[in-house]
């Protein structure tokens, strides 16, 4: 078949579901508009064209990560991914893998779409990720797909952190502490173990990766220092954001009101 051409010959009984998966990520955003004034009323109503268009995004970005990253834990015990990191496949992590490939196709379209505005960064993130996920259908890397999945967890305090700030709660106690879970899960999840799983999945591919061509294993190489890289800068960025909200004065009172 042509996902056996394209060498995705596991990717055959997943890639209506992909193209389903991305189509209902649109929908999720050309509706969350609708939702979201129901739910929030003026607070919502207020927002410019361009703030209800990102909140939409936000939306399907919080719905992809709270999904995916629940679904994501199984995977790290799946007997035939933990014989074979580099080369095992497993029916339910490809199910898992279809949602994320689904959302990172849109977030391709998204994120091209508003390049000026968005920047390059997003583009190179949302191409790097879809092109890793949708390559485990080869198979290759279902075992450390996983590891990358849970940089999402962070995405979710992310997300809520803005949501904060479009809803005039800036600087508010709440904000605060989810500030702090977001650093903390983020220097966690993306920067130590995303460095880590990093690392251990190369020194699988340099000792084990015979079925790994070079260009593929560049490939590789290059889109996950793109992700590694840019997940350094955000938090460079997102720090100097937090200390912008929370001068220390506001931090040490609120400790001591907790």
């Amino acid at each position: 078949g042509l996902c056996a051409l394209v060498g995705l010959p596991k990717l055959a009984p997943y890639w209506p579901a992909l193209l389903g998966l991305a189509g209902f990520f649109q929908l999720l955003r050309l509706s969350s508009n609708t939702l979201s004034s129901l739910v929030f009323g003026a607070k919502f109503d207020k927002l410019s064209v361009r703030q209800k268009y990102d909140w939409g995004i936000r939306v399907v970005s919080q719905v992809h990560a709270l999904v995916v990253v629940v679904l994501a834990v199984p995977i790290f015990f799946k007997e035939e991914l933990l014989r074979d990191t580099l080369y095992g496949f497993n029916d339910y992590t490809a199910w898992v893998y279809t949602i994320v490939c689904g959302y990172f196709l849109w977030d391709i379209f998204v994120s091209v779409s508003d390049v000026k505005r968005m920047g390059v960064g997003f583009v190179v993130h949302a191409v790097g990720s879809f092109g890793v996920y949708i390559l485990s259908f080869r198979p290759s890397l279902q075992y450390y797909g996983a590891s990358f999945i849970m940089f999402e967890a962070s995405t979710i305090f992310l997300n809520i952190n803005w949501w904060l700030d479009k809803l005039g709660m800036t600087g508010s106690r709440l904000q605060l502490y989810n500030a702090s879970v977001l650093l903390f899960l983020y220097f966690t999840v993306r920067i130590v173990f995303g460095t880590y799983m990093s690392f251990m999945l190369f020194n699988d591919l340099k000792t084990q990766g015979t079925q790994t061509s070079a260009v593929l294993y560049y490939f590789y190489r290059i889109a996950n220092h793109s992700i590694l890289g840019l997940s350094y800068y955000w938090f460079y960025l997102m720090i100097a954001a937090v200390k912008k909200r929370f001068p220390a004065k506001v931090v040490e009172n609120a400790k001591k009101v907790a």
